[in-house]
């Protein structure tokens, strides 16, 4: 405990020296930017000053022009006058590339910190992880499919667990297993045989947290034996996927992720594995809420274009019939019944075309 418990706070010391070091690079960033800003002000001021001093030389040569050749120069465009301008305008010369340098040196200090912070980054398991998932929230929120969310999952966990060479999600409605999303053949084909041995990790987990294995073959299960470790899973840890969606029925799952290796995961993996299955399960409830809203929209609609459709078909049918309502409902529904079709069907082609068989449309 005293050792983990060291090393807790070495971690948090780590974390701290590097929130500071993040904040100190804000401040830089904060100052270099008001910095490019003053020099972008004092090139605009030289800027004017030196079309200001064009404009004025354009002026006395007009006026030296004009002016009577006898008698004393009363321009500005005297040597002195002329030395001291060009010392002027010199001297601004030099202070924009003396500015131009000092952004200069900024940027490359700038892209210094960058890549520093990029280094705390990489050295920082806790950083890291907390900027892969705020991209996978991200990522998983734009997917579009229940599969897509699923796949993309799989795919993230072999990019985030360590140890992992591959994975797959297991689904299972109403007892019924089956791979919906995997990294390779392989993930498939060990998912496969504990579907064929009727246990495994990947099943426990389908009503289980978590579940590992650190080697094939597991006592646990006996019938499964050393088949995974045949196919290129050395270990496993899978992991319970909850869908808590109206639509999701009896629907359960699990995300199972192998390593080529015997006793591939740490502790930390198994962590980072079980946020992961928690993105998922909140990504794919999520977009499983979205697809049933969606497809209760649809009904909707659907519902509301066949009400109106039937209103219009009664309608013709009460003109050209003189029926009442209910009766040119009747007629419908017996139309409907006589040809075996929707009578929302019916009612679109009576609409649309005006046919009608008045025969199929008596009643029994």
């Amino acid at each position: 405990m005293s050792g983990r418990r060291e090393h807790d706070e070495r971690d948090w010391a780590a974390e701290k020296r590097d929130f500071v070091a993040d904040r100190r690079d804000d401040l830089a960033d904060a100052r270099d930017a008001a910095a490019d800003l003053r020099d972008a002000v004092a090139d605009a001021r030289d800027l004017a000053m030196d079309d200001r001093e064009k404009a004025f030389d354009q002026y006395q040569h007009a006026q030296g022009s004009a002016a009577p050749t006898s008698g004393p120069a009363r321009t500005c465009n005297s040597p002195p006058a002329a030395s001291m301008l060009s010392l002027e305008k010199s001297s601004r010369q030099e202070a924009r590339l003396a500015r131009e340098e000092r952004a200069a040196e900024r940027d490359i200090a700038a892209l210094e910190r960058a890549a520093a912070a990029t280094r705390r980054m990489s050295t920082n398991a806790s950083t890291q992880l907390a900027a892969v998932f705020a991209e996978i929230a991200a990522q998983l929120h734009a997917d579009g499919s229940f599969d897509q969310v699923l796949q993309h999952i799989a795919e993230t966990a072999v990019a985030t667990v360590t140890g992992c060479a591959m994975a797959s999600v297991t689904l299972s409605h109403h007892s019924l297993p089956e791979t919906a999303a995997t990294t390779s053949p392989a993930a498939s084909a060990v998912d496969q045989a504990q579907y064929e041995a009727g246990e495994g990790p990947c099943l426990d987990a389908l009503v289980t947290p978590m579940v590992s294995a650190a080697s094939f073959p597991d006592s646990r299960w006996p019938r499964l034996g050393a088949r995974p470790a045949a196919l290129g899973a050395g270990s496993a840890a899978s992991y319970r996927l909850t869908f808590d969606s109206s639509r999701s029925g009896g629907l359960s799952g699990s995300l199972n992720t192998y390593g080529k290796e015997s006793n591939a995961y740490t502790d930390e993996a198994t962590h980072i594995g079980i946020i992961l299955a928690a993105h998922a399960s909140v990504a794919g409830a999520s977009v499983r809420e979205r697809s049933e809203l969606e497809h209760l929209a649809d009904n909707l609609s659907t519902a509301l274009l066949s009400r109106d459709v039937i209103g219009q078909a009664k309608g013709i049918l009460m003109e050209r019939l003189k029926l009442t309502p209910e009766e040119a409902f009747d007629a419908l529904r017996h139309s409907s019944q006589h040809l075996n079709e929707k009578l929302r069907l019916v009612a679109e082609r009576l609409a649309q075309t005006g046919e009608f068989d008045e025969a199929e449309a008596a009643g029994p």
